[in-house]
């Protein structure tokens, strides 16, 4: 049996997880709850866990903070990230500070969630068993790992030039084929290239790059709604709205309540 701990300072996000896994029929259980990087690393210390499942952006200490000082206490704990974040760098970094998975709350699905706890759980008895199949996985893991950086290090130089058009210029209409104009190479390439090197269709990103700029508006700022649609992008408040439940779990409006509640 898996013992979890779920760290996360999204009430619904918390809830939703322990609901999903607390009624699991394969053998997990949740031994808690955090609702920031300081909290998941006492609680860990001490239900000494088999799984954290954690988001990057906490309060207090953030994730892979948290990661990095429960590892040295429990040095076989392994680690499901969860953020809103689309980005190459938080994923890379999790995953070299021992991460098994990197999965973005917008695509968060409980079958899939299960899945990979079963692996993990797979690959724990495998250990424990003194059996080599992990040995094997990590040498071809390394292998493919050297591969990728290789590549990544020769295409860097374009997705970080794209990366800085898009934080720049966000709010304006802009497409594929601009982003691609920017750093010199055909929308089809391009494209290719930016999924390889973030792990992300460009669209993706996009969307969710405009979105946490909309929840940092939406939670330190007065601006009406359809004013924050506007700043991040959307000339249709409507659709930013659709897109905001879709990507972000909650509407603006709950986004909003939700944060004048906590400030209360």
């Amino acid at each position: 049996m898996l013992k979890i701990v779920i760290a996360d300072d999204e009430l619904p996000i918390r809830e939703w997880l322990n609901y999903c896994l607390k009624d699991s029929k394969d053998g997990l259980k949740v031994v808690g709850t955090a609702s920031d990087g300081l909290q998941a690393y006492e609680l860990a210390v001490k239900e000494e866990p088999d799984v954290v499942i954690i988001d990057i952006k906490m309060p207090k200490m953030d994730g892979l903070t948290a990661m990095k000082n429960i590892k040295k206490v429990l040095p076989e704990t392994d680690f499901i990230i969860l953020t809103n974040y689309a980005e190459f760098s938080y994923a890379k970094q999790a995953i070299s500070c021992g991460a098994k998975d990197y999965i973005l709350k917008s695509e968060l699905r409980s079958s899939e969630l299960i899945q990979v706890l079963k692996k993990i759980e797979k690959d724990r008895d495998a250990r424990r068993g003194g059996l080599k199949i992990h040995a094997h996985s990590e040498s071809v893991a390394n292998s493919a790992l050297g591969e990728y950086t290789s590549r990544q290090h020769e295409h860097n130089k374009y997705v970080d030039k794209a990366l800085n058009y898009i934080h720049e210029h966000y709010n304006e209409a802009i497409s594929l084929a601009d982003v691609a104009g920017q750093v010199h190479r055909s929308p089809e390439h391009f494209s290719r290239l930016f999924k390889e090197v973030t792990g992300e269709n460009f669209s993706v990103y996009l969307i969710n790059y405009r979105l946490i700029q909309a929840r940092h508006l939406l939670v330190n700022t007065d601006l009406k709604i359809t004013e924050i649609a506007f700043k991040v992008g959307y000339q249709n408040p409507s659709y930013f709205s659709r897109l905001y439940k879709k990507y972000m779990g909650i509407t603006p409006e709950e986004e909003r309540r939700q944060h004048d509640s906590k400030s209360k």
